[in-house]
C-alpha cells in the first residue's frame, strides 16, 4: 500500500479533531451573540460528535454505504468496549446517580435501526425515521436533564466550557467557523481516501472496514474524552458522553447518512456486527444499573474489543 495513503488517513483524523473543535466552538461563540440561552449551547458540546459524523457522511456521498454503515454500528461497540473500558482500566469508576433510563432507551435506539435494517437496506424514509426518532430523543433530554443531578453536573461543566469560549473577540468566530468546516471536510475526504485504500489494499469487506478501521480512526479522540473525565472524578461524563455519542450516530448519523444515499446492510451485520452492539448494550446496562465500573472490568472490556476486531477483520478476509 501506498505511504501516502497511511499519511492521508493519520493526517485526515488529526485535522477531523482540531476541526470539529474549532467548528463547535465557532457556533458556540456565533449561537451566544445571538442570546441563545447557556444551556442549549451546552446541549451542542453534550450532543454533537462531528469528528464521527463527517467521515460517515462523505463515505455515503462517495457511495461507500456499507463503509458508513459499518462506522456507525463500529462508533457503539468502540465506545462502550474500548473508550469506557480504557477509562475504567486507568480509573476505576462509580457512577450511582447516572439514569439507567438512558440507557434503556439507548437500547430502543439499537432495536430500532436493527428493525429498519432487516430488508438489507436503510432506505431514504428510514433515515427520516431515525432523524424524527433523535429529534424526539432530544426534546425528552432538554426536559428532562434537568431534573437528574447526574445530567446537571455534566450540563454545568459543559456550561463552564462555554463560559471559557465565548469570552474570546467576536472576530475570532466566524473565522473558527469556516476554518473548522473546510478542516472538517478536508479531513474527512483525506480518512476516506486512506480507508478507500486500505479497502483496496487487504480485500476485506467494506462493512467490516467500516466497523473496525473507520470507526477506530474517527473516534479516537473520545478515549481522551472517556479517560480525562474518569481522572477528574467525573463518572457521569463519561457514561453520558458513551450514551450520547452512540445515540448521535445511530439516529441522527444514519438518518443523515441515508437522506444522501440509501445505506447498504449486508448479512454479516444482521448476524455477526448486530449481536456484538446488542452484546455491547446489555454490558452497559449491566454495569450502570451495578452503579460501578473496576478496573478488572475495564481492562474485560477491551480484551473484549480486541477479540470482536480480530474476529471481524478474520471474517473480512474469509479466514
Amino acid at each position: 500500500m501506498n505511504p501516502v495513503d497511511i499519511v492521508a488517513l493519520l493526517g485526515g483524523v488529526i485535522i477531523l479533531i482540531f476541526a470539529a473543535k474549532y467548528l463547535v466552538e465557532g457556533l458556540i461563540g456565533t449561537a451566544s451573540r445571538l442570546a441563545v440561552p447557556p444551556f442549549i449551547l451546552a446541549m451542542l458540546i453534550i450532543s454533537i460528535d462531528l469528528e464521527e459524523f463527517a467521515p460517515a457522511v462523505i463515505g455515503s456521498y462517495q457511495h461507500l454505504t456499507a463503509l458508513s454503515y459499518g462506522s456507525i454500528l463500529g462508533t457503539v461497540i468502540f465506545l462502550i468496549l474500548l473508550a469506557l473500558g480504557s477509562a475504567a482500566a486507568l480509573f476505576p469508576i462509580r457512577h450511582p446517580d447516572f439514569p439507567v433510563k438512558y440507557i434503556w432507551l439507548l437500547g430502543g435506539a439499537i432495536a430500532l435501526v436493527f428493525g429498519l435494517s432487516l430488508d438489507g437496506e436503510v432506505s431514504r424514509t428510514d433515515g427520516i425515521i431515525t432523524l424524527a426518532a433523535y429529534l424526539a430523543f432530544m426534546v425528552y433530554l432538554v426536559r428532562d436533564m434537568r431534573r437528574t443531578r447526574a445530567a446537571k453536573e455534566e450540563i454545568e461543566e459543559a456550561e463552564g466550557a462555554v463560559a471559557g469560549i465565548v469570552k474570546a473577540p467576536s472576530w475570532r468566530f466566524p473565522l473558527m467557523l469556516v476554518a473548522g468546516l473546510v478542516g472538517l471536510v478536508v479531513g474527512a475526504l483525506l480518512v476516506i481516501k486512506g480507508t478507500k485504500a486500505v479497502l483496496h489494499w487487504s480485500g476485506i469487506e467494506e462493512t467490516i472496514l467500516g466497523l473496525t478501521l473507520l470507526a477506530i480512526a474517527a473516534n479516537s479522540v473520545e478515549l481522551v474524552e472517556a479517560i480525562i473525565p474518569a481522572k477528574q472524578g467525573h463518572p457521569e461524563v463519561v457514561i453520558g458522553n458513551v450514551a450520547g455519542s452512540s445515540f448521535f450516530q445511530l439516529l441522527f448519523t444514519l438518518g443523515i447518512c441515508a437522506l444522501i444515499n440509501p445505506l447498504q446492510v449486508n448479512q454479516t451485520a444482521i448476524t455477526y456486527f448486530f449481536p456484538a452492539v446488542a452484546m455491547s448494550w446489555l454490558i452497559l446496562l449491566i454495569l450502570v444499573w451495578h452503579r460501578r465500573t473496576s478496573r478488572w472490568v475495564g481492562l474485560g472490556l477491551m480484551t473484549l474489543y480486541g477479540l470482536f476486531v480480530v474476529g471481524a477483520v478474520m471474517m473480512g478476509m474469509s479466514v
